[in-house]
């Protein structure tokens, strides 16, 4: 009988013993999520993101997570972060889909993340431009009315999806760059360029040499560095042709403003008369445009979103104006800050 009570005994507590072992944590994937926007969704982002508009622009993000959730299932990016994924996928053909998925969330985050509603109705946030990248504005554009032209001019001339940015290189040298499709200038030699880390899509980032693989060097090629091989700017990959080679010069907008004779009228300088006379250190050349690239801030030129904005199919341009009232000018003018800071920091 003891005999018995004791096999019985043991049988039920090997039964129970399973239960009494922890699940792994390695276990639990990981799965990207939008995190809450810097502003209430609820009340839009003044003309140019109505709230209609921004919940289809927030609908897209959320649509192309749970995309890429799908689409990373099972892989070696099942945990990566959105950036991370970025930079894996982009040289490797079979996993194009992901690439697109994660480049075009990455972008539409900084998007979002860049623009602030404006204070009051017909007001914008040009007063919290830094006197730094106001000066290199006026040294390059004339005006900030010039490169309100020039941006706009960019983005309208886009016949297809994609994304224009504002940008800078470490000598506060500033210019206008497009991408197209999933193309991005937040990564750039599996760098991740913005200045401010972890505010996309929920997921911090590390750096990159984090899980273990080194950055790959600059490419030498193409100059200056606006048409790419890959998807991702500066990763070197044949999934893509290379744009024809006087893409670069010609969409690198840096009007130099004593080559063009700008009107004064419009808005009267708020940091006193212009400075056109132009440092010889700064003129833009092939050699040194674009080496490093570091965004200031983008747009989405995606037909959804002034569509839904009550633009109708032909409202690209008026939609385009409204823009200029949304800019977050004190994130643009940190970044700004950021970027040349990093040439002072390597020659001291």
């Amino acid at each position: 009988m003891a005999t018995n009570t004791s096999l019985r005994f043991l049988s039920s507590s090997l039964r129970k013993a399973p239960r009494s072992i922890p699940r792994s944590k390695f276990a639990i994937r990981s799965v990207h999520q939008r995190r809450a926007l810097l502003y209430p969704e609820e009340a839009g982002v003044g003309n140019f993101l109505p709230p209609e508009a921004l919940k289809t622009v927030v609908q897209f993000q959320d649509g192309l997570l749970e995309r890429l959730n799908e689409e990373v299932k099972g892989t070696s990016e099942e945990n990566s972060t959105v950036v991370q994924t970025v930079i894996s996928t982009s040289t490797n053909r079979e996993k194009t889909l992901a690439f697109n998925y994660a480049s075009l969330a990455l972008n539409n985050s900084y998007f979002l993340d860049n623009i602030k509603p404006p204070t009051v109705e017909g007001a914008d946030h040009e007063g919290e431009i830094s006197r730094e990248l106001h000066s290199a504005i006026t040294e390059q554009y004339g005006n900030i009315r010039q490169l309100k032209s020039s941006f706009s001019a960019a983005a309208l001339g886009m016949s297809t999806n994609g994304w224009v940015w504002f940008v800078t290189d470490s000598r506060g040298v500033t210019g206008i760059l497009p991408t197209f499709g999933p193309g991005t200038l937040l990564v750039r030699s599996r760098q991740y360029m913005a200045a401010e880390q972890g505010l996309s899509l929920g997921d911090l980032y590390g750096s990159p040499a984090e899980d273990g693989t080194s950055a790959s060097p600059i490419p030498k090629s193409p100059l200056p560095g606006v048409s790419p091989s890959s998807p991702a700017s500066g990763v070197s990959s044949p999934i893509s042709p290379k744009p024809p080679k006087d893409v670069g010069p010609r969409f690198f907008h840096s009007s130099i403003a004593s080559q063009v004779n700008f009107s004064s009228a419009g808005k009267s300088n708020i940091y006193g008369s212009v400075n056109r006379n132009v440092s010889k250190e700064k003129l833009p050349t092939i050699l040194n445009v674009g080496e490093v690239l570091y965004p200031l801030f983008c747009i989405s030129v995606h037909e959804h979103a002034w569509l839904s904005g009550g633009y109708g199919v032909w409202g690209k341009e008026q939609w385009l104006k409204e823009f200029w009232s949304v800019v977050d000018w004190e994130k643009a003018s940190q970044a700004y800050r950021r970027a040349i800071n990093v040439k002072s920091s390597l020659t001291s």
